[in-house]
């Protein structure tokens, strides 16, 4: 189990830490009808990053199965479905209600860790 934990605290430093200098070297798509496009470029970042820290941690991590090209699809579906609510006012108006108090940016890091160890 310790092995598990120790894994998702590395995808989630990595993609916190790493997606933010590989996007830097992305050009931006910009706004269309006021929406941050952007969004979709940080799903497949994260999905990706949080892949690849799963995949090298498999292998040095003892007891952690290594990720299967599932994995990888499952976590970007789900990180591009959120990514999209985001552009959905009414939905992120009515999380911000319900207390839910995250930044849009965190809702496809937050598909992409579930897409990954729903396959995993």
């Amino acid at each position: 189990m310790l092995p598990h934990l120790i894994l998702i605290v590395l995808q989630l430093l990595g993609a916190v830490y790493i997606a933010p200098v590989i996007k830097s070297y992305i050009p931006s798509l910009g706004r269309v009808s006021g929406y941050d496009i952007d969004i979709f470029i940080w799903a497949i970042l994260f999905a990706v990053v949080i892949f690849v820290i799963g995949f090298i941690g498999s292998i040095v991590l003892k007891g952690v199965r290594t990720p299967g090209a599932g994995a990888l699809t499952l976590a970007l579906v789900l990180a591009l479905v959120i990514a999209a609510l985001t552009l959905v006012v009414p939905i992120t108006r009515g999380a911000a209600e319900a207390g839910l108090r995250i930044a849009t940016l965190w809702w496809p890091l937050i598909g992409a860790m579930i897409g990954y160890f729903i396959k995993r």
